[in-house]
């Protein structure tokens, strides 16, 4: 079976959801509960078939897995001297530097309060608020053209599962 990353993250999702669907029905029909006196309800439910369900689906969920896992580690991101794992760990160095820079841009240079005994207090910012503004706009730059790259590599590779 040929598919591209991205359908193969798209079945993972599918496949879980069988799996998350199954459980909760087992959840509900594998007992049953009467009072005494009175005949018990029938149930459709079978432990073994049930068994072999899931463990199809988990089966089926490794391999797909595995394959994302080797593409990861190999397939290179265009524009970047990367593979699609190593992107995936940056963008997420990038955003948490985003939220940061998002966080210090957020300052005045200087600000003042008056405190509740009357005295007025400064607050500088060690740094130049603008600077940071720009800083912050080239790193969402980056995200983007790496999530751009890492969305055509999800698209572009192929998988023979």
């Amino acid at each position: 079976m040929k598919m591209c990353n991205t359908e193969a993250m798209k079945k993972i999702k599918e496949l879980d959801e069988k799996k998350a669907l199954l459980v909760y029905t087992e959840n509900n029909r594998s007992t049953v509960s009467y009072k005494e006196g009175e005949e018990k309800t029938p149930s459709k439910y079978d432990y073994e078939k049930t068994r072999k369900e899931i463990a199809k689906l988990d089966k089926e969920v490794r391999k797909i897995k595995h394959a994302l896992a080797i593409a990861n580690c190999s397939v290179k991101l265009e524009g970047f001297d990367m593979t699609i794992g190593e992107g995936l760990v940056y963008l997420s160095q990038l955003n948490s530097e985003y939220r940061r820079l998002d966080n210090l841009s957020n300052h005045d240079k200087l600000s003042r309060r008056i405190t509740a005994n009357g005295v007025i207090e400064y607050t500088e910012c060690l740094y130049e608020p603008e600077e940071v503004e720009k800083e912050q706009q080239e790193v969402y730059g980056k995200i983007c053209k790496l999530q751009i790259a890492i969305d055509r590599a999800n698209l572009n590779n192929i998988l023979d599962i």
